[in-house]
């Protein structure tokens, strides 16, 4: 897993102070870092624009285009400064690239020359870079650079964020028009505002590139905010001895709501996911005999005995008091160790997430919450009610904010961890959350074929699964998101963004 932060710009300051590193170092390894992923992934690009902004992050464009040349790399180029440098880095870099636009292939042209570079039939081959503001920009654009981003977001062309994408703010709030990236090439480390929901439709591949200091010594002493989950974090639940049998893999068990084939569909994802045995537990309402169901699956109209982790909420929109009864039943048994999934249906109950939070603080026992922002929503304003003392606010699980704001989803999923002190929150949205321990888990892989109904169920029996199998929480949720997540991948072929 690797890490993300929330304050980049103090990160790199501190670095540069602790290493005596002087800005325009620093500035040329940016543009380095930058160059490298330009000659490694565009290869058949024919012309460059750079859109330039007055500041550090227009500087970085205008050593990237000096750098390009000196790598002998093929390409017509064109800088469109937006303004004229104010900063000491950004006069000087300005300078070094209108000479060298004397003697070679740089063109610096006006707005009015821009229908030309990004007419349709010149465009193909162009690559634009993004290096008008970076992380410091607040507020929105001016009509200038509104009409600019408008024309290059419309044209069929590779687009290439410098470490932040012009309209994406520092809190992951992202103003209209933003650019909208294939890649961004992130600077010195990874940064919080990337994993908005809103940020993940603007920012592409995020690519870090260091800033000439070791990743670790350039971090120094400052906190992550949260993890980023890769594929290698994955523990999958592989049959290693040969003599073992099904009772050796737990035996999960799922409730059925009111909506019958959402339980079919968590039970057959437990199934498949290495649980040794799999019960749908029916209720009246669920009418399950008019579906087809696999025969691996087990019927029963209660809890069985064996049970080692029990699932509710998927398809639950009508909560069955009987389910209460059942619950109570598990969690009372006596047994030293207790698992659950909660999804969908219990989310605005009340006296049963009170019941809940006193099973979450029975040691032993692994809780896992799998809701999605405005199920989570709903959950936060009930535990608000409940437990007065939490310290999110109503901003904070304002389905917007969720959305929006990465750091109110950070604050959410903590606070939750404590009222809740053996239970993992899944947080499912484009870049699914994890919150386990007071710690953070970011899952980005998802793409957008998981928006549809029967993905999250599918999830919620995976995760059922492992922790049926002997996961604790954590490891439950990180292997259950990322695999999912994964598998996501693979479900449609789209083409490469280096290859439209």
């Amino acid at each position: 897993m690797k890490k993300i932060f929330s304050n980049p710009d103090k990160i790199e300051k501190d670095a540069k102070q602790r290493f005596s590193i002087p800005d325009f170092l620093m500035m040329e390894h940016a543009a380095m870092g930058m160059a490298d992923y330009i000659i490694n992934n565009y290869k058949s690009v024919s012309s460059i624009l750079v859109l330039a902004g007055k500041g550090n992050n227009g500087a970085d464009g205008y050593a990237l285009v000096r750098l390009l040349l000196e790598k002998s790399f093929t390409a017509d180029f064109y800088v469109l400064s937006l303004a004229s440098p104010s900063t000491v880095e950004a006069k000087a870099q300005y300078k070094m690239c209108e000479e060298l636009s004397k003697a070679f292939r740089v063109k610096f042209i006006e707005k009015k020359a821009l229908n030309e570079i990004l007419n349709p039939e010149k465009s193909k081959n162009l690559l634009v870079l993004d290096c008008i503001f970076g992380t410091g920009f607040k507020g929105d654009f001016s009509d200038d650079v509104t009409e600019i981003l408008q024309a290059v977001n419309k044209t069929e062309c590779y687009k290439l964020a410098c470490d932040i994408p012009s309209g994406l703010h520092a809190n992951g709030s992202v103003c209209k028009n933003a650019f909208n990236a294939d890649a961004t090439v992130s600077m010195g480390c990874d940064k919080l505002c990337f994993y908005s929901d809103s940020a993940k439709a603007v920012c592409g591949k995020i690519i870090i590139k260091n800033l000439g200091i070791p990743e670790n010594a350039f971090y120094g002493e400052n906190e992550p905010a949260a993890f980023k989950i890769e594929k290698d974090d994955i523990k999958l639940p592989y049959r290693i001895y040969p003599n073992v049998h099904k009772g050796k893999f737990g035996h999960t068990a799922v409730l059925s709501g009111d909506k019958g084939g959402a339980s079919i569909l968590a039970a057959e994802a437990a199934l498949y996911s290495g649980s040794g045995l799999t019960t749908i537990i029916e209720q009246p309402e669920s009418e399950l005999k008019k579906f087809k169901i696999s025969p691996e699956l087990i019927l029963s109209s209660s809890l069985p005995k064996k049970t080692t982790c029990i699932i509710l909420g998927p398809g639950v929109s009508h909560f069955n008091p009987s389910a209460n009864q059942i619950i109570e039943e598990y969690f009372n048994d006596g047994a030293e160790k207790h698992t659950a999934v909660f999804d969908a249906g219990v989310f605005d109950q009340k006296e049963l997430i009170k019941k809940i939070e006193q099973y979450s603080k029975t040691d032993g026992n692994e809780i896992v919450f799998t809701p999605h922002l405005y199920e989570l929503s709903r959950f936060c304003k009930i535990v608000k009610e409940l437990y007065p003392d939490v310290s999110y606010t109503k901003d904070d699980v304002n389905v917007e904010n969720l959305s929006s704001l990465p750091e109110a989803r950070i604050r959410v999923g903590k606070e939750i961890n404590r009222i809740f002190p053996n239970a993992a929150l899944i947080m499912k949205s484009a870049d699914t959350f994890i919150a386990c321990k007071g710690k953070i888990y970011i899952i980005t892989d998802g793409t957008q074929n998981l928006a549809k109904g029967g993905s999250g169920d599918v999830l919620c029996g995976m995760t059922g699964s492992l922790l049926s199998q002997g996961y604790n929480a954590l490891d439950a949720s990180i292997t259950a998101c990322e695999s999912h997540a994964l598998i996501s991948k693979n479900t449609e072929k789209k083409p490469s963004i280096f290859h439209r």
